[in-house]
């Protein structure tokens, strides 16, 4: 196995969610440069090596667990202005 180097991140973020879904590595929220607590997300599409926005996640946060369910992510709990109950589905389509 060779690791290799891909594209870059839209957003540097740290301590963000990820998942695989629908063929796309999916990343969202996390610690951003000042640092800020992130709203954004973004996928990868491993067949055109480029990342591509995704609408926000409508509670900023980081440190959060997630899981991959069907063609959603799970963001839940983390810190956003301290902890969260907050609990929100990312979802992606066909397109």
């Amino acid at each position: 196995m060779k690791m290799e180097r891909s594209c870059y991140l839209k957003k540097r973020r740290a301590d963000f969610v990820a998942g695989y879904l629908r063929g796309r590595v999916v990343v969202a929220g996390g610690l951003g440069n000042q640092p800020t607590v992130l709203d954004s997300a973004e996928a990868f599409h491993p067949e055109k090596n480029k990342w591509e926005s995704l609408p926000p996640m409508p509670t900023p946060r980081c440190a959060c667990s997630s899981i991959a369910l069907r063609d959603c992510l799970l963001a839940v709990g983390g810190v956003s202005q301290g902890l969260s109950t907050a609990v929100e589905a990312l979802c992606l389509s066909d397109s």
